[in-house]
C-alpha cells in the first residue's frame, strides 16, 4: 500500500518504464482539472491533485510538479538560470 508522495512518485515512474502509450495533459486541462477540484492519474483513475489512486499511481499534478523540481535541480547544477 502506497502511503506517501514519494512513494505514489517512485511507484508512476516505475510504472511509466514498463506500460506505454500515456501522455501528460496539456496545461489547459491540468488548469482545468485543479480548478475543479480533481485530478487524473496515467491510469485514468479520478482523485483529488494531491493523492495518488488505489493503484498507487501519483496524480498528474504530483507528476509534472516533481517533473518541474528535477528540471530546476537540473539547471542548478548546470549552473543555469531559469
Amino acid at each position: 500500500m502506497i502511503e506517501t508522495v514519494d512513494e505514489a512518485l517512485r511507484n508512476t515512474f516505475a510504472w511509466f518504464e514498463v506500460n506505454s502509450g500515456w501522455a501528460p495533459p496539456d496545461d489547459d486541462t491540468l488548469v482545468e482539472w485543479i480548478a475543479d477540484g480533481v485530478c487524473r492519474c496515467p491510469d485514468d483513475c479520478i482523485v483529488a491533485p494531491d493523492t495518488w489512486c488505489e493503484h498507487g499511481l501519483a496524480s498528474w499534478w504530483l507528476i509534472t510538479n516533481e517533473l518541474q523540481k528535477n528540471d530546476r535541480r537540473a539547471r542548478d547544477r548546470k549552473g543555469l538560470t531559469p
